[in-house]
């Protein structure tokens, strides 16, 4: 299960950071609407968290939240991951989803700042944060790891 954790963790990222490479020299300062009044591809920058959250306020604050605190949460995540193990391939998976979801954004943060945002989904007046393919790796990861302790296979 170490080799799954690993490539999904590896694959995330690597998606993560080519849509987001992209996303800055395609988008930059445009919004393109792919599916008309549902989904567009907006290009957004984020010092923040998910939906903006600490965007503005205390530099230490921030950081500490930002970077030291996913820092050891991705430290947690590897070493489960690639030392303890888990005892199942969709378990692997979606830590190496949360993995490499948590790695591409602070990736960006470290070097950054801030990361890229550009996925952007509205429907009939309710406008959804925009957000990126890590933040819907992390998303996916949990709600796998939460399905799956709810539905745990007879052994």
């Amino acid at each position: 299960m170490r080799k799954t954790f690993a490539f999904t963790a590896l694959f995330s990222l690597l998606i993560d950071r080519l849509s987001k490479s992209a996303a800055k020299k395609l988008l930059f300062g445009k919004s393109l609407s792919i599916i008309p009044g549902i989904f567009n591809l907006t290009y957004a920058e984020n010092p923040g968290a998910a939906f903006s959250i600490l965007s503005s306020g205390n530099e230490l604050v921030r950081k500490t939240f930002l970077i030291v605190i996913p820092t050891a949460i991705v430290s947690l995540l590897l070493y489960y991951g690639l030392v303890k193990g888990t005892k199942d391939r969709l378990s692997a998976s979606a830590l190496g989803l949360i993995c490499g979801g948590a790695l591409g954004n602070l990736y960006d943060r470290v070097l950054y700042g801030k990361v890229v945002d550009f996925l952007d989904f509205h429907f009939k007046g309710y406008h959804y944060p925009t957000f990126n393919v890590a933040d819907a790796c992390v998303f996916i990861g949990c709600a796998i790891l939460l399905f799956r302790h709810f539905h745990r296979p007879k052994e």
